[in-house]
Order: structure tokens, then sequence, then C-alpha cells
């Protein structure tokens, strides 16, 4: 499979890249559906949008998402955003077609012949082809519509920016641009900043909300929930365990689960310079290849005597290339290269493995298990949190049956707080008046929450057990108002938030051009700064195309490296605004660009620069073409197919589970240093 992924690779050329992600709905598209509710809404045929006679379906929109998430599971439930890149790939196969580009079935066949060419020179094998596009898109008639977009989009770009060029002055000027240096003082006007620094008025805050009342409406009904809380770890804490329990539960782990970890001995080769790097790595090849003399399994001694005598890493090679500690699995470090022994047999070497500037060639030693001592108290917390969580649920559900008889709290509280391990005030909780969406005291904004008691609509109606944060909630409806204009106290940490937004954008600019014009210079930039109580921030070696500031604020645009690139050494910019933040910057210093590199550099950057003005070109070319089908109604969207997709999604979204509490990862040996 890794080397079909390579070989598509190899097709593509790097304009493609760029344009990934704006076409990513031409180029992905179907694969095998999911089990359950993804299963069934992978199948809905129903329309999401239209683009000419291309249609895309609730079942495209969520066979994409579900495709994307394989890649990246994190990746959130967006349909609207989805669907709007998926129409941007219908619209290349649409604008392919007019102008008569659509791939023919011979260039899909030579295109699809030339990814799946033996490596072997033996012919082309139709079964092993077909297996890899089921795997890929469900299909082998999707697959090959796939392949047939992805040559219709390569001859549609090359048709659409054919005329494109670069002049020798626009080469140059890049050039510099890239490569001249600078040291800077700079200060930023953050309204995030500016806007904790203000307290708004009483008289302020109920101006703003009066003059924006309508903004308040309360369009949800709201409810008061009293609700019954069983804590899992309460009960967890009355558990007790004998020793024979967990050595017999310790006994059943899978072999791969009782290894304490693997010992490895690594030689490590360093490079200097990146022009050695070859070099470094012929020679890596070379230690790699005298090694496996004898066989693909490396004895410890001669691997010491190799890692002694070749090994640039003091540290370890004089202990024959020993590295401290045991390599265990890290899912949360994919990179560190001394994961790859673990799917390594006793005495296997590894190719070089370059990390940092660093080239490293590992080798498995022995495996290491676990005594049950030391796995006993990983065993007793993984047994102690399933067996209270199991006896929560148990308890939460007669809770929850004895509150729908007594509809009181209290009294139910009173009754199981020894059985719960809690005292009835750490039971006994209740919200404010609370809608979906809402923030709630100890809980936050709650999807389960908001599920359970969407049911309740008289006053004491009681709700089944709800799974919460650390254990389960048993919710009764104490009062419900319908949707009205809120009350002032009701919404007033909105409205601060509001009115100080509101004044921290107003004041910014006018800070930012008070500190530009106190200062005369980039040297007076810092005490201009103090004056304004902010503080000045210094940037050496900084190179267009770089963020200039700290944190999340960091940022760059056009306009400010526009500004920079034109100041002399001890100007300072006019306040630039960059998003909803200023910028003043000052010149410290200027390094021109050496230009002695140019000559070598220029083929790529005439490269380079071709690609970003055929990207520019063709993103422009794809929004005008938007324009014109949305402008004749030949692009539809059915926001109500939509927002029915995005209810369905919300209600049937997986929840990830809280670790148990007190589980720790087990410490391993560092990753190698970059460096």
């Amino acid at each position: 499979m890794l080397k079909f992924f390579k070989k598509m690779e190899r097709t593509r050329n790097f304009l493609l890249i760029f344009f990934a992600v704006i076409l990513v709905g031409s180029l992905v598209v179907f694969y095998a559906p999911t089990e359950g509710v993804q299963e069934n809404l992978s199948r809905n045929n129903e329309t999401a949008a239209k683009v000419g006679s291309e249609k895309i379906t609730i079942g495209d929109v969520v066979s994409m998402q579900e495709r994307l998430r394989e890649i990246q599971p994190q990746f959130p439930a967006m349909p609207s955003l989805l669907i709007n890149q998926m129409i941007q790939g219908k619209l290349v196969r649409v604008e392919a077609a007019r102008l008569g580009l659509t791939a023919s079935d011979t260039e899909v066949a030579e295109r699809i012949r030339e990814i799946f060419k033996p490596e072997d020179g033996k012919p082309f094998d139709q079964q092993l082809y077909e297996q890899n596009a089921i795997r890929q898109s469900g299909s082998v008639a999707e697959f090959e519509e796939r392949i047939r977009d992805e040559i219709s989009q390569q001859k549609l770009v090359a048709f659409v920016t054919a005329g494109v060029s670069v002049s020798e002055e626009e080469v140059l000027n890049d050039y510099k641009r890239r490569n001249t240096k600078f040291s800077l003082t700079y200060v930023p006007v953050n309204t995030a900043d500016l806007t904790e620094s203000i307290t708004p008025s009483a008289a302020e805050l109920k101006d703003y909300f009066e003059k924006n009342k309508k903004s308040y409406y309360i369009s949800s009904p709201q409810k008061k929930i009293r609700y019954l809380y069983l804590q899992t770890s309460k009960i967890g804490e009355k558990l007790t365990f004998t020793d024979e329990e967990l050595k017999e539960a310790f006994d059943k782990l899978p072999a791969d689960k009782k290894l304490a970890g693997v010992r490895i001995q690594e030689i490590v080769l360093r490079v200097n310079k990146p022009e050695e790097e070859s070099q470094v790595l012929q020679k890596a090849n070379e230690i790699v290849e005298s090694l496996k003399k004898e066989g693909e399994t490396v004895s410890e001694t001669k691997f010491a005597e190799t890692a002694k005598g070749q090994s640039e890493k003091p540290s370890t090679a004089l202990d024959g290339g020993k590295v401290a500690g045991l390599v265990r699995e890290n899912q949360n470090n994919p990179t560190d290269p001394y994961q790859r022994v673990l799917s390594m047999n006793d005495g296997e070497i590894t190719e070089p493995l370059k990390f940092g500037s660093n080239f490293y060639i590992l080798r498995r030693a022995e495996s290491v298990p676990k005594p049950f001592e030391q796995g006993k108290k990983e065993i007793e917390v993984s047994r102690r949190n399933s067996k209270a969580y199991e006896a929560n649920a148990i308890l939460a559900g007669k809770a929850a049956e004895k509150l729908k008889s007594v509809k009181d709290v209290q009294k139910v509280a009173e009754e199981f707080a020894s059985q719960a391990n809690m005292s009835v005030s750490e039971m006994v909780r209740e919200t404010g008046y609370v809608k979906p969406g809402d923030e709630i005291d100890n809980l936050g904004i709650s999807q389960d929450f908001e599920q359970g008691i969407a049911s309740l609509e008289k006053v004491n109606d009681v709700g089944d057990k709800i799974p919460i944060p650390g254990g389960f909630a048993i919710p009764l409806l104490v009062d419900k108002k319908a949707p009205r204009d809120a009350e002032f106290d009701e919404v007033r940490s909105q409205v601060v938030e509001a009115v100080k937004t509101k004044q921290a954008r107003e004041q910014v600019e006018a800070i930012a051009k008070r500190i530009s014009e106190n200062a005369a210079n980039a040297g007076g930039l810092s005490s201009a700064a103090q004056g304004a109580k902010l503080e000045a921030r210094e940037a050496k070696d900084f190179i267009l195309g770089s963020p200039l500031g700290e944190g999340p604020s960091a940022s760059t645009s056009e306009a400010l490296e526009d500004a920079i690139y034109g100041l002399k050494q001890g100007e300072v910019t006019k306040p630039i605004k960059v998003g909803d933040n200023w910028l003043i910057v000052g010149v410290n210093e200027r390094e021109e660009a050496n230009m002695d590199n140019y000559s070598k550099e220029r083929e790529q950057l005439v490269r380079t620069k071709l690609d970003e003005k055929r990207g520019r070109i063709f993103s422009d070319y794809l929004s005008a073409a938007r324009q014109r089908m949305e402008s004749k109604g030949e692009i539809k969207i059915y926001k109500e197919a939509i927002a029915k997709l995005e209810e369905a999604i919300k209600q049937n979204q997986p929840q990830i589970p809280n670790l148990p509490p007190g589980l720790q990862l087990p410490q391993q040996p560092q990753p190698p240093p970059g460096n």
C-alpha cells in the first residue's frame, strides 16, 4: 500500500499539491461506509448541493468527513465547510467539461497503468488493481472517476495558466525579499490585551444593553434543573481487590502488555552541514551493510564494537551504544525513531534513520518482562475504574427510579449517600436557568446533559441517568421560562465582554498612532511604548514570511511585510493593522541579501514564483466561475438538508471518556535530540 501511495504522489506535480486543500472535494470522494448511524447517513441520497448537473448528496458529505477523519481523527464535524470544498471540486469538473478538457477513457487507463506499473517488470495485475481501487474508493468505478477528475484538473490548470510567466525582475526582487534580514523593535497593540485592562462603568453597561436589547433575546426555553450527582471515583474508593484477583487479571494480559519495555543500542552519525548529508548517509549505509554481512540479526558484541568505533554520540558510544532506560510504545510521539524497534525482532537493526541533524542506526536488544509487582498498581487502577463505573451505573439507575417516584432530590440523596460514599451536600446540585449551548457550573457545555434534560417539559419531570464528567447525573425540572427578552442581570457577563471589546477596538488604533508619533526612530520605540503602558519587543534575524509576535497573536500580512521591507535602518512604520491588532515596527539593523547564491537558486525561485502566480490565477478563475454560476442559479445549496445533517451528527457525536483518576503513562527514554 505504501508503494501505491508513493506512485500516486509521483503522478502529481507541485501545483496540484498547492490546490489539494481547495479541491479536496474532487480528489477524495467515497470509501467503505462505517457502521450504525454513520453507515445510514453515508447511504443518504438526499441532495445537499448542486453544481450545474453535478449533485452532492448527504452521503457524499458524510463519506468525505469520515475519510478525512481516517487521516486526522480529531477532524471536526463541519458539513458546511466540507460542502463548500466539494462545490469547488464539482466546479472543476463542470469547467473541464465545458472547455472540452475532461479526461478520456484512454487517458484514465494510461494513468492507472502508470500508477500500478509493477517494479519487477511483470504484467499489469488486474486483480491487485481492483483490490486497491475498492480499498481506496469503495468501488472500481468511483476510483476511476477520481483519477478522471485528477487528470481533468491538471488539464484545466494547464489551460488557464498557459500564458503565465515571470520576469527576471520579479525573481530577483523575490530573492532579495526572502534573504534580507532585519533586527527589529516592535510594539504589538493587541485588542485582547487591552480588553483585560478595561473596566466599564455601570452606566455604560446599562446603556449598551438597552441599545442592543434585541441581540440578547432568549429564543429558546430555559430550564432550571436540580440534579443528583453520583461520583464514580467515590464508589471506587470503597472497592478492594486481593492480590490473587490482580494476579489473575495480570496473567490474562496479552504478552505485549506484560512488557516493561525494550532495551536498544544505537550508532549516531552527525550531519554538521546540510551539504554533507549525502556523505553521512552513505557512511551509515556502509555500516549497516557491514553489520549485516552474516545475517539480518546482529549480536550485541558486534554492534557494541562498531558503536565504540563509529558512533559520534559519546554518552552512548562508550557503553557500546546502549541507551539508558527502556523503550515503550508511545502513540503521542510517532516521530520518535526509537519507536521503530518495537516492530522488530530481537537482534535486528534498522536502516539509517534521519532525525533532526543526525542519522541513527538502532538495534533491538532484549525485551524486559514486567514483573507482577510493577504491573500490580496499573491493573488495580484499571480494575477499580471499570468496576466503579459498573457499580455507579447500577446505583444511578436505582436512584433515577427512586427520584421518579418521590420527586425529591434531597430525600433521594439522603437515602443513597452511604452507598455512593458521598455527603448529601455533595450529591445535590442545581443549575441556573439554562438553554442549549450554555455553560453550566461543574459541567461546562455538555451535549449529554442537554440531551438528557431535553424531554423534561413539566415541573418535577425526572430524566434518566446522564453520563457526565466523573459520574452520572439524574435531573429533575424545577422551573421553566419561555422565550423572552433577557433581563440585564441574566446577561450581564456577556454585556461586560461586549462593552470591553467595543471600547478596546475604539481605543487600540488611537494608542498605536500615539506610540508611532512619539517614536522619532527605532531606538525611541521602547520609551514610546512605556508611555502607553505597553512593552516593546525584539526580533533579531527576522526574515519576511515569518510571523511577528509571540503566542497566538503572532501573525503577518502583505502590508506588514511591504512596510518592513521598505524601511531603512532606524526608521519606524506607521501603525499597521493585522487582524484585530496593530503593530508599530522599527528597524535597528538591516542586512541586505547576499547575492552570491542567487545564480544557484534562480531556477528553483523561477519555479516557485511560477507556481505562486499560477495558484493565484487559477484560484481567481474558480472564484469568477463560481460567481457566474451562482448568478445564473446554477449552484444551489439546500440548507434544510444540511441543517438536518448537522443535527444528526450533533446527536450522534462520539464521546471520549476521561482517563481513570490516578492513571499515569509509564516513563520512557526521551526521543533523540534533534541536533
